[in-house]
């Protein structure tokens, strides 16, 4: 199998939901984890400064990502707007009020203000974590993409039983990797709160995980059953290895081990949906002839290589510029006059 153009963007596409899923998964996660791993105000705030320096350079991530796509692949643009526009315009929503939120709540000294503010950044971090789950499920098991490319569901019909059971491996998945974060990032009790709360997600990660790979049979034959084989049937133990190891290291001296362990189990996550799909993008339940796959639904090769420059050149900035953040505001949350 050569590496032409189309499979290139395929992994790079793969590689930029990677880098979306660890950096701002952390982000939705520490939200998701505020309205019950803190006690007050002041540990509110500690929680949210664990994120407040990079949370929005974490969401260039999901901009690329996105951008990415529309270059490289725009009929996937096109198809999937057509059957998930209500969900996708309640993803925005909340992605709209998560940011907000966090630039509102300090903005007023008021308890009930910052109380609102507070509640809307725990339910913004729960409810994208469980919505990202539920889309990619649906993807994996196929939607009913007509001979024009076109999805013709309601939002309900999104919520099947499989589609919920992969929206909560993401929202465990994500609060595990939010919490494991904490872990690496707070001190004190917060950090002794994150321990616990990283051992129980990391239990319910495994739990949903193997429920969705035992009924994926049934849903969703492709994810067991994909075009590499063994080697493709296997990566969804990195999952289970992610999480395990999540479980084993939560309550021990290490700040560093329950993190590493979680960007494993989302690495596990991102390459088991990519080869499951491979050389698919939007599988058709109709007919798999009216699939969406990286040659029918691509660019021309002109856009493809063009676009490719342009990512190989911004996707270093995004790097160093992360890097320069991190160093910059270095490992531990330190409060501040200019914290949130």
């Amino acid at each position: 199998m050569s590496l032409d153009l189309n499979i290139l963007w395929f992994i790079l596409v793969g590689v930029l939901i990677l880098g979306w899923s660890v950096m701002d998964g952390f982000d939705y996660g520490v939200g998701g984890l505020l309205g019950f791993i803190a006690k007050n105000d002041s540990e509110r705030r500690y929680v949210i400064n664990s994120i407040g320096p990079v949370w929005e350079g974490n969401q260039v991530w999901l901009v690329l990502g996105g951008g990415a796509v529309f270059a490289a692949f725009p009929l996937v643009y096109a198809s999937v707007f057509s059957g998930f526009y209500l969900a996708f315009m309640l993803v925005l929503w909340l992605i709209i009020f998560r940011a907000i939120s966090f630039e509102f709540r300090s903005r007023v000294s008021s308890t009930s203000w910052r109380g609102f503010w507070d509640a809307s950044i725990t339910v913004t971090g729960l409810g994208l974590s469980l919505l990202f789950g539920v889309a990619l499920a649906n993807i994996i098991m196929g939607i009913p993409l007509n001979a024009q490319h076109v999805d013709y569901q309601s939002l309900f019909s999104l919520l099947n039983i499989f589609a919920i059971v992969g929206g909560l491996v993401s929202l465990s998945m994500f609060m595990m990797h939010g919490s494991a974060y904490l872990v690496m990032r707070a001190e004190g009790e917060i950090q002794e709160r994150a321990r616990s709360f990283a051992l129980a997600f990391g239990y319910a990660f495994v739990v949903f995980t193997v429920v969705f790979l035992l009924i994926s049979p049934v849903f969703a034959p492709r994810l067991l059953g994909n075009s590499f084989g063994i080697a493709g049937d296997i990566v969804p133990v990195i999952m289970l290895i992610g999480g395990a190891g999540v479980i084993l290291t939560a309550k021990s001296r290490s700040e560093f081990l329950p993190f590493i362990f979680s960007v494993i189990g989302i690495i596990g996550a991102v390459i088991s949906i990519a080869a499951s799909l491979f050389p698919d993008l939007v599988p058709s339940s109709i007919n798999q002839g009216y699939s969406l796959n990286i040659y029918n639904a691509a660019s021309n090769p002109h856009t493809l290589f063009v676009m490719l420059i342009a990512v190989l050149f911004g996707l270093p900035l995004v790097l160093i510029y992360l890097f320069y953040a991190y160093i910059k505001f270095g490992l531990k949350v330190k409060m501040d006059d200019s914290s949130y």
